[in-house]
C-alpha cells in the first residue's frame, strides 16, 4: 500500500483558503422618528397617574447585530449649547435595545421640578436621545454616539421635592457614630445622579466619618476610598477623614468615587455696604446650625447677596424663582421693604433645600 505524504505547508494553505469576514460596524447618517406622544404638556394632580410623556424611536441600524444604549437628556434649552452643554440635564438611561420611555404625570412632574423650572408656568424643554455602541470588552466605541431632538412646552406644578440623601455619622456627633437625618448632617442628590452635596461643621481637626445611605448601618456605608479625595463604598473601607476646623461645602460623587471639601466662612454682601465682601461678616451658632448678621440697615429695591472667601464663584444669590442659587450666574436678592434686619443663611438642610431671609 502506498502512503501519501501532504505537505504541511499545503495544508496550511488549505486551511487558510476561506477568509472570516469580521463584521464592520456602520454608523447611520443621522438618527431619525424619535416621536413623543405629544408637545406640550400641562400638569396636574388630576393626570398624575396618566402616561403623559411617552417617548419612542427606530432601532438605528449598525449594519451588524449589536447591543445599542439610548439614553435621554431633558434640558432647558439655555443648558443645550457651549462648552457646557447638557451638563444640568435630567438623565434616564434606557434598557438595552429598548425602543420606548414612558412617564406617569407624578414622575415627569417631579423631573422638571428637579430641573429648576417655575411650577405654573409654561417653559421650554429640550428632550435629547442618544444612540451608541460599546465594543465587546465593553470599552466605548470609535462609532459616533447619535442624537435626535424634540422641542416640548411643559407646565410643572410645585411639589416638596425630597431628595436621596447621604447622612454623616462620625465621631464629632453626639452621641458619636451615629447617623442623624437632622439639619447639618444630610447631603442630598438635587439630580439624583449620584452626586451629593452639603455643609457639615467639623469642629475638630480628627473628623473621621462616613457617608451613608440609610439611617442605620445596614445600607451601603461610604469610606476612605485610598487618598483624601476618594471614597469607597466596600464594607472594608475605613474612615473618611478631612483634617481641619471648618464649616465645609462637601461633595461627594459616588458613581465617581470622589470627595471634595471647600471650608467656607460666610459674608453678606451688597448695596448697603457698596458690595465689600469682608466688611459684614455671618455668624455661625452651631446650636441651630445658621449664620447670621443683625443690625443691617437697607433700602426698599436694593440688593444683596451672601459670599464665602471673598469668591464670587463662591456664593449664593437670587435664582428668580423664590430660592438661591449657587455660583457667579445668580441674580441680586431685594430687599422688600426699607428698615433694619437680621440676615440669616441656611445651608444645613443639603442641596436643594438650602434658604436665607431678612427679617
Amino acid at each position: 500500500m502506498k502512503k501519501l505524504y501532504i505537505p504541511l505547508a499545503i495544508l496550511i494553505l488549505a486551511a487558510c483558503k476561506k477568509d472570516l469576514k469580521e463584521p464592520i460596524l456602520q454608523s447611520p447618517s443621522s438618527l431619525t422618528g424619535f416621536t413623543v406622544n405629544s408637545n406640550t404638556l400641562v400638569l396636574s394632580n388630576a393626570n398624575d397617574s396618566a402616561i403623559v410623556a411617552a417617548f419612542k424611536w427606530p432601532s438605528s441600524n449598525y449594519g451588524a447585530t449589536v447591543p445599542v444604549t439610548y439614553t435621554i437628556l431633558i434640558d432647558q434649552p439655555a443648558d443645550t449649547s457651549g462648552a457646557t452643554a447638557w451638563s444640568g440635564a435630567m438623565k434616564a438611561t434606557i434598557a438595552t435595545d429598548s425602543l420606548n420611555k414612558s412617564w406617569l404625570g407624578t414622575d415627569f412632574n417631579k423631573l422638571l421640578n428637579q430641573l429648576g423650572l417655575t411650577p405654573g408656568v409654561a417653559s421650554p424643554i429640550v428632550v435629547r436621545l442618544l444612540s451608541a455602541v460599546n465594543q465587546s470588552n465593553g470599552t466605548a466605541s470609535t462609532v459616533p454616539t447619535l442624537s435626535a431632538d424634540i422641542a416640548m412646552t411643559v407646565t410643572p406644578y410645585k411639589i416638596v421635592l425630597i431628595y436621596p440623601k447621604l447622612y454623616v455619622a462620625g465621631d464629632f456627633l453626639n452621641p458619636n457614630w451615629t447617623q442623624k437625618n437632622q439639619p447639618g448632617w444630610i447631603l442630598a442628590s438635587v439630580k439624583s445622579n449620584g452626586s451629593y452635596e452639603g455643609y457639615v461643621n467639623f469642629p475638630n481637626a480628627g473628623n473621621a466619618f462616613k457617608l451613608c445611605t440609610q439611617l442605620d448601618w445596614n445600607g451601603t456605608n461610604y469610606g476612605w476610598g485610598g487618598t483624601a479625595t476618594t471614597i469607597s463604598g466596600a464594607g472594608s473601607a475605613g474612615n473618611c477623614y478631612f483634617g481641619q476646623v471648618a464649616y465645609t461645602r462637601v461633595v461627594a460623587d459616588v458613581n465617581a468615587g470622589t470627595i471634595t471639601y471647600t471650608p467656607t466662612s460666610w459674608y453678606i454682601t451688597g448695596d448697603f455696604n457698596s458690595w465689600s465682601t469682608t466688611a459684614t461678616p455671618l455668624s455661625f451658632n452651631p446650636a441651630t446650625n445658621l449664620w447670621t448678621a443683625s443690625g443691617l440697615t437697607m433700602t426698599a429695591g436694593t440688593g444683596y447677596k451672601f459670599l464665602s472667601n471673598s469668591d464670587w464663584n463662591n456664593q449664593y444669590g437670587s435664582d428668580g424663582k423664590g430660592g438661591l442659587l449657587f455660583g457667579n450666574s445668580s441674580g441680586n436678592i431685594t430687599v422688600a421693604k426699607s428698615g433694619t434686619f437680621t440676615a440669616t443663611l441656611d445651608l444645613s438642610q443639603g442641596a436643594g433645600n438650602y434658604t436665607s431671609s431678612l427679617k
